[in-house]
């Protein structure tokens, strides 16, 4: 099932699927923190962590490796929160170093919506303002294999 619906590299990534689960179940599996751990990423279970403070304001952090020398992750903070609806959030890309140097992406933004339709949720990713090409093939890809992720293990997520 191809996910991803804008062309590779344009701005915004758009992702779009319809999974036969209920909105609820849905919004469940991207803000429960060991629901995220199992879809998220390029590969099921391939996060270290994720941390989520799902409030207005609140930060929310996916760590995808830790080494000796520095740990990669994501990380941004929520926007908008309407419960099996939407989600609105900031999004960059970190690298944080044993020594206490950091580099991080500028913020680009992530709009999710989680609409009825029939006895399953249309889900509609918009993720706008990633400044380069490549950053944003490889970020289009990233979702779209999510989405795969999250429809290989519904039964996971209480469906």
């Amino acid at each position: 099932m191809n996910f991803l619906q804008s062309t590779p590299g344009d701005d915004p990534i758009v992702v779009e699927g319809y999974f036969p689960v209920s909105p609820e179940t849905m919004f469940s599996a991207w803000t429960d923190p060991d629901k995220v751990k199992k879809w998220f990423g390029m590969k099921p279970n391939s996060l270290v962590s994720a941390d989520i403070e799902l409030h207005k304001g609140g930060r929310w952090q996916f760590l995808l490796a830790k080494e000796e020398t520095h740990s990669v992750g994501m990380e941004g903070e929520y926007f908008e929160i309407i419960p099996n609806e939407k989600l609105v959030f900031s999004w960059c890309h970190v690298t944080d170093y044993v020594g206490g140097e950091r580099e991080e992406t500028p913020q680009s933004k992530v709009e999710v919506s989680f609409s009825p339709k029939g006895s399953g949720t249309w889900v509609h990713l918009k993720h706008s303002g990633i400044r380069k090409a490549d950053a944003r093939k490889g970020v289009g890809s990233g979702w779209a294999n999510s989405f795969g992720h999250i429809m290989e293990l519904l039964s996971d997520f209480g469906a």
